[in-house]
């Protein structure tokens, strides 16, 4: 299951135009919309976890994603080991530095950023996490480019495909 995490904040990048198309693109995935009425760790738990619940599905088979201060806060509660998945997918987070050590996780962590927010210095997030053992990748978009929502909505769409294909094939092997 492909969990949107539809926050308070208009996505830049998860759009209507863009969502129904990567639908297509993943066929077999169910896809379903989390809404969040803002992006507290509680509010963020306790809505994927009645939609788990909604649609009879594992933590590990849900791929979460979501865009800004919504998906810098299921990042976290991943890396802390409080929301179990299969793959995050998050667009546009902000790269302050985690205010706690990243826990080993066996989601598939992909992040899109403006590498200009993100730079590769210590005290940013992505240099942590980049020092873990965590399946973790990262496209970072330069600010420059022409139609940078297109290339952040390209970058993400490889991602979803990816991290859905994943999930598809731990599913098979574990017997989901």
């Amino acid at each position: 299951m492909v969990a949107v995490l539809a926050g308070p904040d208009a996505p830049l990048v998860a759009t209507p135009a863009e969502l129904p198309r990567w639908r297509r693109l993943t066929p077999l995935a169910l896809w379903s919309t989390v809404t969040v009425r803002d992006s507290s760790p509680d509010e963020i738990l306790r809505c994927v976890a009645a939609e788990v619940a909604r649609q009879d599905v594992e933590a590990p088979q849900v791929i979460l994603l979501g865009e800004g201060k919504v998906a810098r806060t299921a990042l976290e509660l991943v890396l802390r080991g409080t929301l179990d998945c299969a793959g995050l997918l998050a667009i546009a987070v902000p790269c302050a530095p985690l205010p706690f050590r990243i826990v080993p996780t066996a989601a598939a962590i992909r992040l899109v950023v403006q590498r200009e927010n993100c730079a590769d210095a210590p005290e940013f997030f992505i240099t942590t996490l980049q020092a873990t053992d965590i399946d973790a990748r990262i496209i970072r978009l330069d600010p420059a480019a022409a139609k940078v929502a297109r290339a952040a909505a390209s970058a993400a769409e490889t991602f979803v495909l990816e991290l859905v294909a994943n999930a598809s094939r731990q599913s098979r092997h574990h017997g989901v």
